[in-house]
């Protein structure tokens, strides 16, 4: 299918989403509206006397009954829905919506062109045409979606709605994620005011901030199989939702704004089943594989490119007070199910086996196993985070393979010694029978 023809798909489902929301919210909204047109109606006449009120309230009893009376009702209510509700809710102006959308794409594909066929032309706008490809991700992320909605267009409104109406790759997170964890008291327009508020924040941090969310993006797509493309980790991956939550809610921690991070952390931990603390320190391309059951403590540091799968708990000994919680560093793969217990150092480049309590550091570029784990030998890829490969090889040394060595080497030195000691008594043996032999010849 052409672009043309999936651009008109997708417009298909913006119409489509529009109208749903448009009669579910009138649909859900009208009762109320016409209790509140009752209301307004009274108050409008409060001043006007008690024979003005009984009036209105009466022609306000008959406007159930009465045509006249229920057109002035609707009228009142649609004035109400009107001021309450965006422009592009109300039924009245659906289809000239539809047309700005699809107006709207029609210059973006003409914008696209125009600058697909400035860019080849002419080499002097190549600072452009970098900066479109520093975010590659979020351009990847849309053309997937297209192609998406013209192989479903039954998902082409949810498609249009998390990706293709919005401009920029932190809206669409941000969006993504206020409708997963909204519930009754916090509404998905409060949480992506707050989400977007944070992933758009100016300086280092906030540069920081969308520059892991591509990282983990990429990690996702790269190092997850079950991942088949940019968007499905976008839209479908309950793992990174959490992990970006997270990141939301530790740039919340750090503005001071703890008591907003710790109801971020209850409703994370409710929707996606992952415990993080706000205050731990995540790096960058984390792959958080599955996740269900991923516990974090508060003083954890993980470093860059780990790999962590489901049921994994970085956590403390006991009740124990300040630094108390593991320190990851970069490109670590964590097997499922494993317990990092205490503040201690899982060095770089190592690997802890599934089900495995570890309890003492670990040196980098080594796999330990067990409970309590042990070292078991050194890992064949210097970075197994990005390899996810949980076997030893025979091209690295196994544990029998070291103890085999070790004791070789404990026999051979044995071996010398008693060879040397052997020597030693045979030149003394031969001393004394040569000085027999001259006492004898004395004689």
């Amino acid at each position: 299918m052409s672009t043309v023809a999936a651009h008109r798909v997708v417009a298909r489902g913006a119409r489509a989403w529009r109208a749903e929301r448009a009669r579910a919210h009138r649909g859900a909204q009208r009762a109320p509206w016409v209790r509140g047109a009752r209301f307004v109606a009274m108050r409008a006449v409060k001043d006007d006397g008690r024979g003005a009120r009984e009036t209105t309230s009466a022609s306000s009893s008959s406007s159930l009954s009465s045509s006249n009376g229920e057109m002035t009702a609707n009228e009142i209510m649609d004035a109400l829905w009107a001021d309450a509700h965006p422009k592009y809710l109300q039924s009245d102006v659906g289809d000239s919506f539809c047309e700005d959308v699809d107006l709207a794409d029609e210059n973006e594909r003409r914008r696209d062109a125009t600058a697909i066929a400035s860019s080849s032309s002419s080499s002097s706008s190549s600072s452009l045409v970098h900066e479109d490809d520093d975010d590659f991700v979020w351009r990847a992320i849309r053309e997937e979606a297209l192609r998406d909605a013209a192989v479903e267009p039954m998902l082409s409104s949810y498609l249009y709605a998390s990706i293709l109406s919005h401009e920029t790759l932190e809206q669409s997170i941000s969006f993504v994620l206020a409708n997963k964890l909204a519930d009754s008291t916090l509404l998905p327009t409060q949480l992506m005011e707050i989400f977007n508020s944070v992933l758009m924040a100016e300086g280092e941090g906030g540069r920081e901030l969308r520059e892991a969310l591509r990282a983990d993006i990429l990690a996702f797509k790269e190092r997850d199989p079950a991942c088949i493309g940019y968007s499905h980790a976008l839209l479908l991956l309950k793992g990174f939702h959490a992990l970006e939550s997270h990141r939301i809610q530790h740039a919340l921690w750090t503005r001071g704004q703890d008591l907003m991070a710790l109801a971020m952390q209850s409703r994370i931990s409710a929707v996606f089943t992952l415990d993080i603390h706000p205050a731990a320190r995540l790096g960058k391309g984390i792959l958080i594989d599955h996740g269900t059951g991923v516990v974090i403590g508060e003083t954890c540091v993980i470093g860059d490119y780990v790999s962590i799968l489901q049921g994994v708990t970085l956590g403390g000994t006991g009740k124990a007070t300040g630094d108390r919680h593991p320190k990851i560093g970069p490109h670590v793969l964590i097997g499922a199910h494993s317990t990092v217990l205490g503040n201690i150092t899982i060095e770089r480049g190592s690997m802890i086996s599934a089900g495995s309590l570890v309890l003492k550091p670990v040196p980098p570029h080594t796999m330990v196993a067990g409970s309590p784990a042990k070292v078991v030998g050194k890992v064949r890829n210097q970075r197994p985070a990005l390899a996810m490969d949980h076997h030893i090889t025979p091209m690295a040394p196994t544990f029998c393979a070291d103890l085999e060595a070790a004791v070789r080497k404990q026999v051979k030195e044995e071996n010398e010694r008693w060879r040397a000691r052997d020597e030693s008594v045979r030149s003394t043996v031969l001393t004394a029978d040569e000085k027999r032999r001259r006492r004898r010849d004395r004689r």
